[in-house]
């Protein structure tokens, strides 16, 4: 276990693709819930993707919405509300999640948010090098997909591209850090994304969505996966650990609150 971290014994879990992307969101949460009553411990979850726009609570309020949600279901893609912050994102078969899940520390939500960033950002960073990518920096894209000063990008801000998204949830209880990988399929994502962005009249730029393939580094989404387990072990001593029944029926049952439709139901 590396130095830098002194956090309890942690567990690594990376459950198989979720059919419905409903029930991945439901899964994320049901987790959260558990490890913020203490009936799990702290928590490195890697999550396969499973087609699908993911909104924030804020978006659900923006003009244009309901447009932005027909033109995603146009495109194939259900939109699911997310309970992190940030912006709207886009995933399939070529992306995959990861966050860091742990109970709260006592202290107050506001703190914390940006060592979080920070930590989230250093914990990708690690698993690229583990695959010899080491042209990905933080910072910030022009006119990209959930924006924020804590992306992890390949090229400069002005024409760079997004290859990893951060955000967080915190809640008196419970904090999660983690984020959203591209790997491939970049432009079916940023397709989808430039009509959910012109719908709420948000910008955006197409070619800011990048990914690993993208620039020119052959890898799947299991090698990348596997990347990042390998430094959830070495980061954190996470131990691998498997799913049970329960917890993927509760999956599917909190799944179906997050589910966003056109006529606002």
């Amino acid at each position: 276990m590396s130095e830098d971290y002194d956090a309890p014994s942690m567990s690594l879990i990376i459950p198989e693709p979720f059919e419905n992307p409903a029930d991945g969101y439901g899964f994320q949460r049901t987790l959260f819930e558990q490890i913020a009553s203490g009936e799990r411990p702290p928590t490195v979850v890697i999550t396969p993707s499973t087609r699908h726009v993911g909104v924030t609570k804020r978006d659900t309020h923006r003009d244009g919405f309901r447009d932005a949600v027909r033109a995603a279901c146009e495109e194939g893609y259900p939109t699911l509300v997310r309970n992190a912050g940030g912006g709207a994102t886009a995933a399939d078969a070529g992306t995959f999640g990861f966050s860091v899940v742990r109970p709260s520390d006592g202290r107050a939500i506001g703190s914390g948010i940006r060592e979080r960033y920070d930590e989230a950002a250093a914990f990708a960073l690690g698993a690229f090098r583990r695959l010899g990518v080491e042209d990905v920096e933080v910072g910030e894209v022009r006119d990209e997909f959930c924006p924020g000063d804590h992306s992890l990008r390949i090229g400069e801000w002005r024409s760079g591209m997004k290859v990893a998204g951060i955000a967080q949830r915190v809640t008196k209880r419970a904090a999660s850090v983690g984020g959203i990988v591209l790997v491939d399929g970049e432009s079916e994502l940023a397709k989808v994304l430039e009509r959910v962005y012109s719908a709420m009249k948000l910008p955006f730029r197409a070619g800011s969505v990048g990914s690993l393939r993208r620039a020119g580094h052959e890898v799947s989404v299991a090698d990348v996966v596997e990347a990042f387990a390998g430094e959830a072990e070495l980061r954190y001593g996470a131990k691998r650990a498997l799913l049970d029944g329960d917890i993927l029926r509760m999956a599917r049952e909190a799944g179906e609150e997050h589910i966003a439709r056109a006529d606002g139901s």
